[in-house]
């Protein structure tokens, strides 16, 4: 059964994930923890998301990457139910994930853009990350309409078909 949002007690953390008090109860520096284990995750595998894009294909890493950060994405409401040791687990695995793929991606424009261009599609690219802005209102309305996990479960499947298009239509090569 879901709950009727507007009887919840919501609180907002700094990523814009909105957590409901009925639901969870966590301390302030349980929060910190959790939030900040993706990015201890994502700083440990840096250097080798860059050295598996330069031998496998940067194409593949990178999916590999965003698919099981979107898997994680998807168990994150139920781990979020179980204790914060497990929630902060999570996040660090996610983080894990995701750090190799801002070096794999490198990888994959190394090989698709021509030298004298890579910078441009660089910057082009970067500058999607602009882009996020709008994610904190999107995610507070679905988490006030919906409930806090469906934002987990519909970035979750959006992350999964992304990377099911990508996986088809992106090689290593443009050949």
């Amino acid at each position: 059964t879901m709950k009727n949002p507007r009887n919840a007690s919501n609180v907002t953390l700094g990523n814009g994930t909105v957590v409901e008090q009925q639901d969870i109860s966590w301390h302030m520096q349980e929060i910190s923890e959790i939030l900040r284990a993706s990015f201890f995750g994502c700083v440990a595998t840096q250097i080798l998301g860059g050295w598996l894009g330069a031998c496998l294909g940067g194409s593949r890493v990178y999916a590999v990457g965003v698919a099981f950060t979107a898997l994680l994405s998807l168990l994150t409401p139920f781990v979020a139910k179980t204790s914060v040791f497990f929630m902060t687990a999570i996040r660090f695995i996610e983080g894990l994930f995701e750090g190799v793929t801002y070096p794999s991606i490198y990888a994959v424009w190394s090989r698709w853009a021509p030298p004298q261009e890579r910078a441009r599609v660089v910057s082009i690219v970067s500058s999607g990350g602009f882009f996020s802005i709008v994610a904190g209102p999107v995610c507070g309305f679905i988490a006030n309409t919906l409930g806090w996990p469906y934002i987990f479960y519909i970035t979750g499947i959006m992350g999964l078909i992304w990377c099911a298009v990508w996986w088809i239509v992106v090689k290593d090569k443009p050949e």
